[in-house]
């Protein structure tokens, strides 16, 4: 470290916002103890221990980023002309304030009310804690000190992680909150509910009958379909059954003719040959 123990104007600012990092953390270490305190709600509660465990991590690992640059880490900000400790002594104060009106708030409001103004405050502190969190990593960044960098970058993730829960986490407090305060009858998202259960249901019967007349419309188009063919191949058999038999019958009287045909001929040859044996009979006599 140059000049002995003392940083250079680099590694002072990055302790500098180090500093603010760390009062920060502390400040929501000591508001997430107390929002727990008041919590009754078991799966938010349970987020929130959670980030209690990582809140006290990151205090830990930005003390020691500090010492490692040189400084000392303390719990309060790091006003210019402002010891350190009256900075410690304040960020104390605030939190211990903001315990108190949270405490307080529980009494007048139900548990709903208090859980959505909590997530509503733990909230803005994410984004507060990001945007520290981000403009060290820049500036660690642009000064080289990839260390720092790396840290800021984790501990902004996990700052990011917890406001996106919360900003879900505030859509299902102002459900429990519009369940708990008003009444059925003008709650606007139940009328929507059941119209659009309505509209799927009419649309679904309206397909399915659209479906079922189609599908016996051309049962019935291929039914008659089947039927005349049918009706056809029947009609055609008797007229084909009638000109074979009519066939038949024309060739039978063709026969017959032809064999009376013969008979003619057959007795027209007698009748010659009875002529001829006349005249030689004539001839003799004489």
């Amino acid at each position: 470290m140059p000049d002995g123990n003392r940083p250079n104007e680099r590694d002072a600012k990055l302790v500098q916002w180090l500093n603010e990092a760390h009062a920060k953390e502390a400040e929501l270490e000591a508001d997430l103890t107390a929002h727990i305190a008041l919590t009754e709600k078991q799966s938010y509660k349970k987020r929130l221990r959670q980030h209690l465990t990582e809140t006290r991590d990151h205090k830990r690992r930005v003390a020691q980023r500090i010492k490692q640059l040189g400084g000392t880490a303390t719990s309060g900000p790091q006003v210019p002309g402002v010891p350190g400790a009256v900075g410690e002594a304040a960020g104390k104060a605030v939190a211990a304030v903001k315990g108190q009106v949270g405490a307080a708030r529980a009494v007048v409001t139900n548990q709903a009310e208090t859980h959505l103004r909590n997530a509503q405050e733990e909230l803005r502190e994410e984004h507060v804690e990001m945007a520290i969190y981000s403009r060290i990593q820049t500036f660690a960044e642009a000064v080289g000190d990839r260390d720092t960098a790396q840290l800021a970058k984790s501990i902004r993730r996990d700052e990011e992680r917890m406001a996106k829960f919360l900003n879900a986490e505030l859509g299902r407090l102002v459900k429990e909150v519009v369940r708990a305060e008003v009444p059925r009858s003008q709650r606007a998202t139940t009328t929507r509910r059941r119209s659009t259960s309505r509209s799927r249901s009419s649309s679904s019967s309206r397909s399915t009958g659209s479906r079922s007349t189609s599908r016996s419309g051309s049962s019935s188009r291929s039914s008659g379909g089947r039927s005349r063919s049918t009706s056809g191949s029947r009609s055609s058999s008797p007229r084909s059954s009638s000109s074979r038999s009519g066939s038949s019958r024309s060739r039978t009287s063709r026969s017959s003719g032809g064999s009376s045909r013969s008979g003619g001929s057959s007795s027209r040859s007698g009748g010659s040959s009875s002529r001829s044996s006349r005249s030689s009979r004539s001839s003799g006599s004489s």
